[in-house]
């Protein structure tokens, strides 16, 4: 109800249009921090994170027993749960983690385990997922009327991804029954990489995110296009 100013929102469509909500709890904790939560994530952030180390999740105990080759009943599939892909700092900078980037194994492993999403979905989840794509589409339109209402400008913004993850959404998720849609309904502007040279020939070490060594380069090509997104938005364009 608070939030002002300008909403640059990523599109990543195997997520937006899927409905997938892993961070909403995020949004409840907004609404319900309390005094001693806030404080006390202020007195870690500054005082105890800056000097002492912390275990990653991906590191600790229960996470890498559990990702042992254990034994597996027949008919059970196995699937491989995500990996450590990220670095993120005090301020929520987040940039992928230099092993990704630099040692192939572990990229191959990245790789292999988004790779365990390119199925095709069976005839009978195929209508179920067109209606969700629809529904968040429609979902999303709303709360941009509303965003707008208060003053607020909102940009998309559809991140480069490639090899065959690309191949897989250009599939599933046609540009043309989804991203299209999207920016037609919302009547905002939106910033695809396929349609802007500025936006494409990086380095996607796991096909889902840029490597660290680009993100700065990145940046720099998407600011003047977000700013000229704005504007051509703002009363009187």
């Amino acid at each position: 109800a608070d939030l002002t100013g300008r909403l640059l929102i990523g599109v990543t469509p195997g997520l937006f249009f899927s409905g997938y909500a892993l961070r909403i709890d995020a949004l409840k904790h907004y609404r319900k921090e309390t005094l001693a939560q806030r404080s006390g994530h202020l007195l870690s952030t500054w005082l105890l994170e800056p000097w002492l180390a912390f275990y990653d999740e991906d590191f600790a105990l229960f996470t890498v027993l559990k990702r042992q080759a254990w034994p597996t009943r027949p008919g059970v599939p196995v699937r491989e749960a995500v990996r450590k892909i990220m670095v993120t700092a005090v301020d929520r900078n987040t940039r992928m983690w230099d092993k990704v980037e630099n040692d192939p194994e572990y990229q191959g492993m990245a790789q292999r385990i988004w790779a365990q999403n390119f199925k095709p979905l069976p005839p009978e989840a195929l209508a179920k997922a067109a209606q969700t794509r629809d529904e968040q589409i429609d979902k999303a339109v709303a709360a941009v009327k509303k965003l707008r209402a208060r003053g607020v400008e909102v940009v998309f913004v559809r991140a480069p991804s490639g090899d065959k993850l690309l191949d897989f959404e250009r599939a599933s998720l046609p540009r043309e029954s989804t991203w299209d849609v999207l920016i037609a309904k919302a009547g905002v502007t939106g910033i695809h990489f396929e349609d802007h040279p500025e936006l494409q020939g990086y380095q996607l070490p796991e096909w889902s995110h840029l490597s660290a060594s680009e993100a700065d380069r990145f940046t720099a090509a998407l600011v003047p296009l977000a700013e000229r997104a704005f504007a051509s938005q703002a009363p009187g364009n």
